[in-house]
């Protein structure tokens, strides 16, 4: 991994594959609230060589930097720039799950000028606090140590959004996520990051962006819940509005997905879309 310093912090990076490519053949991907760069392995191992990959720890996850405070979409934004003028991109396409979707939408319309294309998976819309709720496992195994991480693991697994659906991806994904400690190990993710992401994502209002995404977009929404079956993060209902407000934007719906194994999967409908999307 690469160490970028933007903004004043430390990114921890991963390109897949490590060469350069063309600024057209090369795509940033920014991770979600609780997550990390290693989500995106489903998409490099879809997408690479053909196209470059980029991911990254966002501050106060993984590797990167976990600074006292400075958790918003526009703070992340200006980490991004700076990550996209090291990278030497003066337009790059954007892919974002969830928060990282966020992230991308806020960047696309601040910036039309740096993106090219937004995918966009399952995020880039206002958060309703039933939505919060759904999250609260992700969020609960913050700061909590355990025995090992095979105990760590073994206790996703039993959690309702991986029940039946548990795969490689994610035993990778979640095998990144922790540290060791002196008696087991721990999620990276810091939870003071998260608590200021939540306070600022309350107040957020993104829909008075979509109209100003001028990229095009691709939009995949998962319909199945996390807690339940149908608590699901973006209701078709939203999923058509936000694709609606943004001007050049494709809705997929992808059946048989949660808002986690939307990208943390090798689904063929998701790598059929996407790679179609930034081939046009």
């Amino acid at each position: 991994m690469e160490h970028v310093k933007t903004n004043g912090i430390t990114l921890a990076v991963q390109a897949w594959p490590q060469a350069p490519a063309p600024p057209e053949r090369t795509a940033v991907c920014i991770h979600g609230l609780t997550s990390n760069h290693t989500v995106w392995l489903s998409m490099a191992d879809a997408l690479a060589p053909r196209h470059r990959l980029v991911a990254y720890d966002l501050r106060g996850r993984g590797d990167s930097d976990k600074p006292a405070s400075g958790y918003s979409l526009a703070i992340h934004g200006e980490d991004l720039r700076g990550l996209l003028d090291h990278l030497g991109l003066e337009r790059a396409t954007l892919m974002g799950h969830s928060l990282g979707a966020h992230i991308a939408v806020r960047f696309a319309a601040k910036h039309p000028e740096r993106v090219a294309r937004l995918v966009l998976f399952d995020g880039g819309l206002d958060v309703r606090a039933e939505v919060l709720d759904s999250l609260a496992p992700a969020v609960a195994r913050l700061g909590v140590e355990f025995p090992s991480l095979e105990a760590f693991l073994d206790r996703l697994r039993t959690l309702p959004m991986f029940v039946g659906r548990w795969n490689d991806y994610l035993t990778r994904h979640f095998t990144y996520d922790v540290e060791s400690t002196a008696g087991g190990v721990r999620s990276k993710v810091a939870r003071h990051a998260i608590e200021e992401e939540v306070a600022n994502l309350a107040r957020t209002r993104l829909w008075v962006w979509h109209h100003r995404v001028q990229a095009p977009t691709l939009l995949l929404r998962a319909p199945d819940g996390l807690l339940t079956a149908d608590d699901c993060l973006i209701t078709q209902e939203e999923a058509e509005a936000m694709a609606h407000a943004i001007p050049r934007c494709r809705l997929v719906v992808v059946p048989g997905t949660n808002h986690y194994t939307v990208l943390l999967s090798a689904h063929d409908l998701v790598r059929r879309e996407v790679a179609a999307f930034l081939a046009a």
